[in-house]
């Protein structure tokens, strides 16, 4: 499994996933800067799977493996791939697959909201070295001295990630408490023979989720997390989605 790491301040050697230079967004550097709608999804090529935030769970599991993928604190993703570098739902013009769900994660690029440890609030940043900025392109960032239309609704669905986050952090910390999480190493079998085995990820107990205490169970119903254990678990039934996907690309 990849490194998905999460969106917190930029550091050396330790950049989200996606992206190679996030930055600040400043109006006296980009006042003329412009953004167009992605012609590809070519940045996601390299990875087999993209972070989830509990909030896409359902639509998610229709499409993807939903797993952990393995740390301090476990990061829920969406297995794109089958081998570390390869998203199989990107055709070769870099179109991902028609009619799939596409993560939060990716709409969001090239926009992420960091921490800025000196003011102790959060920052609006750009990836400058993504393709779809110009000073040609659809959407202008600013109108005057003040953020565009478009870069105040960009900051509000990045805002409203960040708390999604919040949300999926307390989700997990529930599964770890009551030791929900296992390991789950798969091994792949395909058409033609070749065995693949995936790591580092975990998925839920279920016999463990089914002896959790009745007000255990009455609690997560409140909080609407059942629905998303049930995802996770039914999700499974998606590896066979990429070994047939493997398959169409050989």
């Amino acid at each position: 499994m990849p490194d998905t790491t999460q969106q917190t301040a930029p550091a050396e050697n330790a950049l989200p996933m996606f992206y190679t230079s996030p930055r600040p967004l400043d109006r006296s550097k980009d006042g003329n800067l412009r953004l167009s709608r992605p012609t590809h999804f070519n940045f996601t090529a390299k990875t087999n799977a993209i972070p989830l935030l509990v909030d896409e769970f359902p639509m998610a599991a229709a499409y993807y493996p939903i797993v952990f993928a393995a740390g301090p604190m476990p990061i829920p993703a969406a297995v794109v791939g089958l081998k570390n570098d390869n998203n199989l739902f990107l055709d070769s013009q870099g179109r991902w697959q028609n009619g799939a769900y596409l993560p939060a994660y990716v709409r969001r690029y090239p926009f992420i909201l960091m921490d800025d440890p000196e003011q102790k609030q959060f920052v609006l940043c750009i990836d400058e070295k993504s393709d779809m900025f110009s000073d040609k392109g659809e959407y202008p960032l600013f109108e005057g001295d003040e953020p565009s239309g478009f870069t105040k609704s960009a900051m509000e669905f990045c805002a409203a990630l960040r708390q999604q986050g919040d949300a999926t952090d307390e989700f997990v910390k529930a599964l770890k408490e009551y030791n929900l999480l296992m390991p789950n190493d798969a091994q792949i079998d395909t058409r033609d023979g070749s065995k693949l085995q995936l790591s580092g990820f975990l998925v839920i107990d279920p016999k463990k989720f089914d002896e959790l205490p009745d007000n255990v169970l009455l609690e997560w119903k409140r909080k609407g997390w059942l629905g998303l254990v049930y995802a996770q678990l039914l999700s499974s039934h998606r590896w066979q989605n990429l070994v047939d996907l493997l398959q169409v690309k050989k």
